[in-house]
């Protein structure tokens, strides 16, 4: 407690003394200085020894924990820079640098697909040249400075897919006691509006086949897979015709061949998808064994050859569209993309992009 003489002009007894006691504060007053300063010597005295007496110090501790008093302020602060010592004092010394070739490795490890590894891989080497090297100078406000540059920079979902990439390593490096909190824990992810679907009109996917067909027979089994199972090219890159189950019309996709690395099997697919995938089997079985880099250098050929300009993820929003349009059932959609997301805002970023009329169209386009 704050313990101060006090002199209070106009009253009988005007020598006083203010302290504070719980949060609250005393006044005592005398008549003339000399008892005041004897009952001011008696005070400070007091509270100096109770409260080597609480803490159970002795007076040349008391001396110390004053002297960091004067250099910290608080006792207060006092106590959390001690606590930020003894967390310090159990880290492991490592550098950044080291602690994200050992993350990287990790997830290599773990089997995660060549273009999330690149894609984690660029994120991380972005923040390692933006954060000092060693971790005991990593704080959140540098953590936000950062994610202010990005801002500035990159959309939304990259800053996004930034923020948790970089909390994923964070949270990493706290379990192995690398750094003593996840910097990025209370940085706000920003919200993301998602852009209208791009999807082909019913005569572009009509010329789109005719095309490959006629002039890049290969590429029929990737367009369809796409187009009328919403299957992501980089899936279909994995697949081959012994994952087709053309009996019992299913698609048998094994956990290494999937995004998110587990196993499924779908079917309830429309009919006419098995008549594509019938038609590459037996007129251009090649088509089932093009690598990704091959069919994206395909799919460009086709497009271009048509006349068809190709948005982002053609294919796949295309089956979603006319599917929801379909069936106006997002589950029934959500279950042939194996999407694990929120499915109300797969039915509602598609419903109304198209007609059901349009969708029995699309979804009648076979082989002639």
């Amino acid at each position: 407690m704050a313990i101060v003489k006090y002199d209070r002009e106009g009253r009988k007894s005007s020598y006083g003394v203010k302290w504070s006691l719980d949060g609250k504060r005393k006044f005592k007053f005398f008549e003339n200085k000399t008892l005041r300063n004897d009952f001011f010597t008696k005070l400070v005295k007091k509270e100096k020894s109770s409260g080597r007496a609480i803490l159970g110090i002795a007076s040349h501790e008391a001396v110390i924990m004053q002297r960091c008093m004067d250099i910290l302020g608080t006792p207060e602060k006092v106590l959390e820079a001690c606590r930020i010592h003894s967390k310090r004092a159990t880290l492991t010394d490592i550098t950044s640098k080291e602690a994200i070739d050992e993350y990287l490795k990790e997830k290599k490890a773990l089997g995660r697909d060549t273009n999330y590894h690149r894609a984690i891989r660029n994120i991380l080497h972005r923040l390692r040249a933006r954060f000092p090297a060693s971790f005991a100078e990593w704080s959140e406000i540098v953590a936000r400075a950062w994610v202010f540059e990005l801002v500035a920079d990159f959309s939304p979902v990259t800053v996004r897919n930034h923020i948790k990439a970089s909390s994923a390593f964070c949270n990493w490096t706290v379990e192995r006691k690398y750094i003593r909190e996840n910097i990025f824990a209370k940085i706000q992810i920003p919200d993301v509006i998602l852009p209208e679907p791009g999807f082909l009109k019913v005569p572009e996917i009509k010329k789109l086949l005719q095309t490959a067909r006629e002039k890049y027979p290969s590429a029929v089994a990737y367009i369809a897979l796409g187009a009328f199972a919403g299957i992501r090219s980089s899936a279909s890159a994995r697949l081959d015709l012994s994952a087709l189950d053309f009996k019992k019309r299913g698609i048998l996709i094994r956990a290494d061949q999937a995004k998110n690395k587990r196993r499924v099997y779908l079917d309830g697919y429309e009919p006419n998808l098995w008549l594509w995938l019938e038609w590459a089997k037996k007129n251009a079985p090649r088509g089932f064994t093009l690598t990704k880099r091959q069919w994206d250098s395909m799919r460009g050929k086709v497009a271009e050859s048509a006349g068809v300009k190709m948005p982002k993820n053609a294919f796949r929003h295309s089956f979603c569209t006319y599917h929801v349009a379909l069936y106006g059932d997002a589950g029934k959609t959500a279950t042939l993309l194996t999407h694990r997301g929120n499915v109300s805002i797969l039915y509602e970023h598609y419903r109304g992009n198209a007609g059901k009329e349009q969708a029995k169209e699309y979804f009648n386009i076979k082989p002639k």
